[in-house]
């Protein structure tokens, strides 16, 4: 019958230890079978050795007890053998050859003295002629008689101390455990709580310091999630938003076209639509990048280059879309290499630029420098400036002031600038124009590649 077959009441308890419990057991079975093994080695190492001292020792007393009793008839000797049982304090008596192992017949054949047994009996032989034997023992002092089997003391005592070790490290390992897996458990339960979507669920403090890292590195992870996400969300919402007014004039544009007959206002719908198809396209390619460079999937790699050659090929590249503002350049850069990633810095040029072409009245000016170990980029133009309480704002995706809120743009190039030089190291800033008295936005990073890039 299986046991889910049986009635209830007559199944047993399942019990089934906690994983903690398991592992201190686990260790105090091991420590117990080291401790056995090793007195087993033990044992095994000095059985020889402490058969030869008890043959000696005994020699003496056999020799004159079997001298004694060899003459004697077997009335006589089984007399003697009561009187000697009494006077020595460990047994003394007679057995048949035949009652014996193989072995040690073959050794008393021999004239040999066998010393056998963990008790230690001792074993001669009284006539070579004969069948008697004469046993000795068990010479250990705790056997009583009717025992025929008995460990000694010196075993036991081994025995406990292996018993009480292997306790000692189980109460031990439970004791310098439980904290660990307590805070485990608390842990893996929060750990549950966040993969079910729960993301504002605390994290529980460690009381031990082995998972105190580990709780700390998982808190920070939270706390990058919770802002990527929150950042995804805005940048959802503003995406959202944004894309209403393109595609509103799109669908207007459209209406429009399938009732318009004449040539050139067909002509200038269509002009229309394909400048608010520009504009979707520049809002999804700055929106992606501004994405990948929040998340981490586009990261700087700076490398040593000639940043001088970088600078005049990306304002060249950029003169013809400054809408005519007139762009000059002052570099005071070494000859040396300098470390850049020339591939994502020219997105912070060509948005720091283009933000300047679309608040400068004529003149932008781009600089470049060192100083401090820090190489210096900055973009000034002689529009109407940032107000300093507002320049942090200006670097927040899809923020526009007020005074610029009529200018083309969606609010992301700044943001996209930031997020490339904090990905080389350093930062971006918005201060005043020294010269030319507008706005001036400052880009620096190390001159040394920082370790582990």
């Amino acid at each position: 019958m299986s046991p889910d077959a049986m009635p209830r009441w007559l199944r047993l308890p399942r019990f089934k230890p906690s994983p903690l419990a398991r592992i201190a057991l686990g260790l105090g079975l091991a420590v117990l079978t080291l401790m056995l093994l090793a007195q087993g080695l033990v044992a095994v190492a000095v059985d020889q050795f402490t058969a030869d001292y008890v043959k000696r020792f005994m020699r003496g007393t056999v020799d004159v007890l079997v001298n004694e009793l060899r003459p004697l008839d077997p009335k006589a000797r089984e007399a003697r053998i009561r009187q000697l049982d009494q006077t020595f304090a460990y047994p003394v008596s007679l057995v048949r050859m035949q009652d014996l192992s193989g072995a040690r017949q073959e050794q008393l054949l021999r004239g040999e003295l066998v010393v056998a047994g963990l008790n230690r009996r001792v074993y001669a032989r009284l006539d070579p002629k004969g069948d008697a034997v004469l046993q000795l023992g068990p010479l250990n002092a705790d056997w009583e008689p009717g025992q025929s089997w008995q460990l000694p003391r010196e075993l036991w005592l081994q025995l406990f101390s292996a018993l009480a070790l292997a306790v000692a490290v189980m109460g031990l390992a439970w004791w310098l455990l439980r904290p660990a897996w307590r805070d485990l458990r608390e842990l893996q339960a929060a750990a549950d709580q966040i993969s079910a979507g729960h993301f504002d669920t605390p994290l529980p403090r460690p009381r031990s310091r082995l998972f105190a890292p580990l709780a700390h590195a998982i808190r920070s992870t939270l706390q990058r999630l919770a802002s990527a996400l929150a950042s995804q969300r805005e940048l959802t919402g503003a995406v959202s938003h944004e894309l209403r007014t393109p595609l509103a004039r799109l669908r207007f544009a459209i209406d429009a076209l399938i009732d318009e007959d004449d040539a050139a206002r067909r002509e200038a719908q269509v002009q229309a639509c394909e400048r608010d198809i520009e504009e979707l396209e520049g809002l999804i390619d700055a929106s992606l990048m501004l994405a990948r460079l929040d998340t981490g999937a586009l990261s700087a790699k700076p490398e040593p280059g000639d940043l001088t050659e970088l600078l005049n090929a990306e304002s060249d590249s950029l003169r013809p879309l400054l809408d005519g503002k007139n762009l000059s350049l002052t570099l005071k850069l070494p000859d040396t290499a300098l470390p850049f990633d020339a591939q994502i810095l020219p997105y912070a040029l060509r948005n720091g630029l283009r933000n300047a072409a679309r608040h400068a009245r004529s003149r932008i000016c781009l600089q470049a420098w060192l100083d401090q170990e820090q190489i210096w980029l900055a973009i000034d133009d002689d529009g109407e400036g940032v107000p300093e309480a507002l320049r942090e704002l200006v670097f927040t995706p899809f923020k526009r002031l007020e005074r610029h809120r009529r200018s083309r743009g969606f609010g992301l190039g700044l943001a996209i600038v930031r997020h490339v030089a904090e990905s080389h190291g350093g930062e971006a800033l918005m201060q005043r124009a020294p010269e030319l008295g507008g706005a001036r936005l400052l880009i620096r990073w190390p001159q040394q590649t920082p370790p582990g890039r």
